[in-house]
């Protein structure tokens, strides 16, 4: 949210109440924590297929917007409901293992900003759930 200057884009909150609709709050977070570990938190630097930057909105999208898969159970590869993988989907995401997150960052500055991000997530969330 930095990114945006403290200011929440209007797209970007029709963007949640739409996901709300979908997921409780918890499936949404844990979405976006999944993807950001899995994907994001380590290309905050690097330039996308055109050689840009990528925009603060596009990482949000991305973050979190429904996944490709038609099973409405399905996220990122795998059933809310058993854990276990869905068997529509071709390329599931990786599940995001913790303990590996700051190996797979590729720079000191990519792997501090997301270990900073995650801290700050991990802090604002409320009723004690980490």
């Amino acid at each position: 949210m930095r990114a945006f200057g403290g200011r929440y884009p209007s797209e970007l909150v029709a963007l949640i109440r739409r996901e709300l609709g979908r997921r409780s709050p918890d499936q949404l977070l844990d979405r976006v924590e999944r993807r950001w570990n899995a994907r994001w938190s380590h290309t905050l630097q690097e330039k996308d297929e055109e050689g840009r930057r990528r925009e603060p909105w596009e990482i949000a999208e991305q973050l979190l917007r429904p996944g490709f898969c038609a099973e409405p159970d399905c996220e990122d590869g795998r059933l809310i409901s058993t854990d276990s993988p869905c068997p529509r989907c071709a390329n599931p995401l990786h599940r995001f293992v913790p303990a590996q997150a700051d190996r797979r960052a590729p720079s000191d500055r990519a792997r501090a900003t997301a270990a900073a991000i995650r801290r700050e997530m991990l802090d604002r969330r409320t009723g004690g759930r980490r």
